[in-house]
């Protein structure tokens, strides 16, 4: 594609940004040390008040969890109104869950399907498309034949979708699958009688595993609401499925990917869709389904909706898991650079800022102030993303460091002391999110002693380690490559099952 002038300084844009806030305070520790050291100090005192405001959004949605796991929504959907011309009868909703696949083995896809099928929904009125690619067609025909001769029974069908290979305009990934999957399940619906607005599709990756309410859940509050062909909801993701056998840091880095979400369930001004999510086949077809030129598709996604719809779209948070694996491979440093590959392909959604302020720009039906928060809100969690952490960790000591004048000031002399009040309150919610870990373990393996739990938690001490080398390293990367115009292409993460 030829990217416009605009389109290229947009690239541009966030990258320089960061670089601006990371290399400014550096220059300035040289020859204004005390302004550095202030502004450390300011963000500091920002950065505690922003703990303590994410454990509390951590301990609101982990309650709203517990409650959630312990609903039965069939009664919910039972005890709906029949005779509301708004409320739809869940009794005419089909599910459909699409199965993302490339080089997964059917050890990784057997729990996966299994977990549809036994899920709390009518199994006549769900269909499981496996939607893989043609430059993987042996395993993925081998595969899908297996799950369908063993679930095909059980569903109301098991649909296998190859996607072709080298189409026009196609990035190889995930949303160009599944834009052919979905267009696929257009005529599917329509050769069957199916009204693809009573079609609720679930977009999933190979290794998901559905909490049984979950299709329940999502029935519920598709039939309640009017405007659902306008909604996203999206569950909580827990990277639970082999968090036993993980190695600690990308246990917990999955474990913070998964708090992350949870608190922005308890912000869904804020919400935009990450990974497995659901909406309307109606929905999809009059969004055309999904992007095929981005390596991340599920945050386009949002966007995509929020402008083809006038800004008539919102994520609706549902506060159950689906399970999902931590990074893991044959041997420690193929899991640790797979690790820092998964979040820098993550931390590429910022791929989308030239969408978004280029369809700004074109569309004036969108709400000028809710438009304006929302790609300000997306500008700020880059830009922390890659900073923060170099900010806490090493930036403040550099006026120390570097000016031999500075360290005999009285700012200077009072900095640890300062530090050493801050860091606990900031620990805060390291403590809640160790304690929120423990209680969403899955059941403890034979094969693992129980003084493991002790581990899992002294464990979280390395949370600054990680937090620098799995967290702002890769998102600086990778907005620095968009700003080179060295663009990443979709890696899939490999999923390796333990024995």
């Amino acid at each position: 594609m030829k990217k416009t002038r605009l389109w290229r300084f947009l690239e541009i844009f966030p990258g320089a940004l960061v670089w601006t806030g990371l290399i400014t305070p550096v220059v300035l520790s040289f020859i204004w040390p005390t302004a550095v050291a202030i502004y450390i100090l300011i963000f500091d005192i920002y950065w505690v008040f922003n703990a303590l405001v994410m454990a509390y959004f951590t301990a609101t949605s982990y309650r709203r969890m517990k409650k959630a796991q312990h609903t039965d929504f069939g009664r919910v959907l039972e005890s709906l109104p029949q005779d509301d011309p708004l409320i739809l009868d869940y009794n005419k909703v089909f599910q459909v869950v699409i199965f993302a696949t490339f080089r997964e083995e059917i050890e990784t896809l057997l729990p996966s399907v299994e977990s549809v099928t036994e899920a709390k929904w009518e199994n006549k009125r769900q269909i499981i498309v496996l939607a893989g690619e043609e430059r993987d067609r042996e395993r993925l025909y081998r595969n899908g034949e297996l799950l369908k001769q063993k679930f095909s029974n059980q569903l109301f069908d098991f649909i296998i979708v190859e996607h072709p290979d080298g189409i026009l305009g196609e990035v190889r990934g995930k949303g160009a699958g599944c834009h052919f999957a979905g267009e696929k399940l257009t005529e599917y619906c329509l050769q069957k009688g199916i009204d693809e607005a009573n079609v609720l599709v679930t977009v999933a990756d190979a290794d998901t595993r559905f909490q049984k309410q979950y299709f329940n859940a999502i029935a519920n509050e598709f039939c309640i609401n009017p405007n659902r062909h306008r909604r996203t909801y999206q569950p909580i993701p827990l990277y639970a499925n082999n968090i036993w056998q993980a190695h600690p840091i990308p246990r917990l880095v999955a474990w913070g990917s998964s708090f992350w979400q949870m608190i922005e369930a308890s912000r869904p001004w804020r919400m935009i869709n990450f990974s497995t999510h659901s909406y309307s086949l109606k929905m999809l077809h009059e969004m055309d389904y999904w992007a095929v030129d981005v390596v991340n598709e599920d945050s386009r996604q949002f966007w995509r909706a929020y402008y083809a719809f006038d800004g008539d779209h919102q994520v609706v948070p549902i506060y159950l898991p689906v399970y999902m694996d931590a990074v893991f491979a044959d041997d420690l440093k193929t899991t640790l650079v797979n690790q820092y590959l998964q979040k820098r392909r993550w931390a590429y959604g910022i791929e989308h800022f030239p969408y978004i302020i280029t369809n700004a720009i074109q569309n004036k039906k969108v709400p000028i102030w809710d438009e304006t928060f929302r790609i300000l809100r997306l500008l700020k969690g880059t830009y922390d993303w890659s900073t923060a952490s170099f900010y806490l960790l090493i930036v403040g000591w550099l006026p120390l460091i570097f000016s031999s004048s500075f360290r005999n000031t009285v700012l200077a002399v009072n900095i640890p002391f300062l530090t050493r009040f801050l860091l606990p309150i900031a620990w805060i919610g390291t403590v809640l999110s160790a304690y929120i870990s423990l209680s969403f373990l899955p059941p403890r393996p034979e094969n693992v002693k129980k003084s493991k739990y002790i581990y899992m938690i002294l464990e979280w001490l390395i949370v600054p380690v990680t937090a620098i080398l799995w967290g702002s390293l890769p998102a600086l990367e990778s907005q620095t490559r968009l700003m080179l115009g060295k663009y990443l292409t979709f890696w899939v993460t490999p999923k390796t099952v333990k024995k």
